[in-house]
């Protein structure tokens, strides 16, 4: 033993008895997102549509809530999901969210039930708290069966320290203070959009001014309209409105039911984005998705929605352009009428278009071309629709409008260009992880 000082014998005394300070413990290991199924969070946007569904929101207020859910279910379980990168300073004035301590254990799906909890009280109205807390209270009866007690309180505190953080963020996108601004309706020009039904009011005038989630500011991804108003036969903005008028004149069956199974009305559905959300949930059994691929998938395609709408939204209200119905009654045929009903605000451009090639557009990066089955429609009567790729169903959501006689081709052709910026804009500004989104 000579030449060995006596403090190792020491240390190597206490190794063999299995004495080791806690400094040098191993930590817990929390079984990752990775490994994890993703029901509890399909469950929690199944919720959220049933509930803007019965709150009656508006198509942009509900593409707001949809795109706080998805980051919030992303930060719950993102420490679960190896090499992540938090949205916060990624996100427009998200500074921080609340990390874990990663030495203790951790149940990812409690999280994410703590966390949307907590942020779709904050964010909906008191009549959807029974739905949520029964949620709640389901899911959290589900995993104590799996997990220790100890396990399920500390996911839950993690969760709603997260939705906590994420609710103070929405706090000041400046949603309470566009509530109540005034809004006059521009005149003396007949290229001017009017409301098409007696006692409708012009619905968010001022939804531009929120924050956007990623785009450096709500015009970043206009598509400007650049077709001159006119009243001659020869000209484009006539043909744009006769296409309209012959179209609607020729209608077949299946064009009328995808106008319908496409309308995505407030307060009959859970509003266009609502429908996406869906198409999600069935992407995630598609494609056998884990949790943490669907709360990144969650993440960025709300993400893209809700900008789709604060984008669409400015430019709709800084170029309000006159409705199809208006257009053709004044200088085609007075008695003419769209398939369904004019919603009440400018035509330019097509709402669908922008949120639903923005949703296409990160979906389709994130997992290629890919077949599915949209059953979303069973819950209002439609029969399943089914599509080659993601892109074929945006399409079909946009010229929906166009066959429903409520937009002209252009509000449509340059929603996609003004949605796929949008989307390209998300992919390109909010990274989740080190390598390409969906593999």
């Amino acid at each position: 033993m000579k030449g060995i000082p006596w403090w190792w014998l020491g240390i190597g005394f206490l190794l063999f008895l299995g004495f080791v300070p806690a400094a040098a413990q191993e930590p817990l290991v929390s079984t990752p997102a990775t490994e994890q199924e993703p029901t509890s969070a399909i469950q929690w946007m199944e919720l959220l549509y049933r509930r803007i569904e019965a709150e009656g929101l508006s198509a942009p207020a509900a593409s707001r809530v949809y795109g706080y859910a998805g980051v919030t279910l992303y930060e719950a379980v993102r420490p679960g999901i190896p090499d992540s990168f938090s949205t916060a300073r990624q996100l427009n004035e998200l500074q921080a969210v609340p990390q874990p301590d990663l030495t203790q254990e951790y149940d990812w799906p409690t999280a994410a039930n703590g966390a949307m909890r907590r942020l779709l009280l904050g964010l909906l109205s008191p009549d959807s708290a029974r739905e949520i807390d029964l949620l709640y209270q389901t899911q959290k009866n589900d995993r104590a069966r799996r997990v220790s007690a100890e396990v399920i309180e500390r996911s839950l505190a993690f969760g709603e320290s997260v939705a906590d953080a994420i609710l103070t963020w929405a706090s000041y996108d400046r949603y309470e203070t566009t509530r109540d601004l005034p809004y006059e309706l521009p005149t003396g020009d007949p290229s001017l959009w009017v409301p098409t039904t007696p006692g409708t009011v012009p619905i968010e005038p001022h939804w531009g001014r929120l924050r956007p989630f990623s785009l450096y500011y709500a015009d970043s991804c206009a598509v400007p309209l650049r077709m001159p108003f006119s009243t001659e036969p020869n000209s484009t903005f006539y043909q744009q409105a006769m296409e309209v008028v012959k179209i609607s004149q020729q209608l077949t069956p299946e064009q009328k039911e995808t106008v319908q199974f496409w309308v995505d009305s407030p307060a009959s559905t859970g509003t266009p984005a609502g429908h996406w959300v869906l198409i999600q949930n069935q992407l995630a059994e598609v494609l056998d998705l884990k949790l943490d691929m669907t709360a990144m998938m969650y993440a960025l395609t709300n993400i893209a929605m809700a900008d789709a709408f604060i984008s669409c939204w400015s430019l709709k209200y800084q170029q309000p352009l006159l409705r199809p119905v208006t257009y053709i009654q004044r200088y085609i045929d007075p008695g003419w009428t769209a398939l369904v009903e004019t919603p009440p605000f400018p035509e330019y451009p097509s709402g669908h278009s922008v949120v639903s090639s923005a949703a296409a557009e990160v979906l389709t990066t994130m997992f290629g071309t890919v077949a599915f089955t949209d059953r979303s429609g069973r819950m209002h009567g439609f029969a399943d629709r089914s599509y080659t790729s993601i892109e074929a169903a945006a399409y079909e959501a946009s010229i929906s409008r166009l066959y429903g006689g409520i937009h002209y081709r252009v509000g449509m052709e340059n929603g996609i260009r003004q949605g796929q910026c949008v989307g390209q804009n998300v992919l390109k500004f909010v990274r989740l992880r080190p390598i390409p989104q969906g593999e």
